[in-house]
């Protein structure tokens, strides 16, 4: 990933966007343009779904969500986790814990 990440960091100042996915100036636009990204990442992951005989409906959202349950998992603190996911209240973020299985929430609480 870090690899990935510093590709698409050379040149960039600090307020540019990383990822070329938004390259108009109005904010209008820039959500139009991350609206088709979105989908184009979606239907990728659908694609992918069925190359893995995947069942369920993978989604950017499905892909966020197991993103945070394993920083979770691997202890990483909510507030730190809240930051990532650009939560503006941490009670957002609480709500990933309290979407976590059954078996996990009796391992923490062992």
């Amino acid at each position: 990933m870090s690899s990935i990440l510093n590709y698409h960091l050379k040149g960039k100042s600090r307020g540019d966007f990383i990822y070329p996915i938004i390259g108009r100036e109005h904010i209008n636009d820039q959500f139009h343009d991350v609206q088709r990204e979105r989908k184009r990442y979606n239907k990728r992951l659908r694609e992918i779904a069925i190359l893995c005989e995947i069942e369920e409906r993978l989604t950017s959202y499905v892909s966020r969500h197991s993103m945070a349950i394993n920083l979770i998992l691997d202890d990483v603190p909510i507030n730190a986790l809240s930051k990532m996911l650009g939560h503006s209240k941490l009670q957002t973020t609480e709500i990933y814990i309290k979407n976590l299985p059954t078996h996990i929430m009796d391992e923490y609480q062992e």
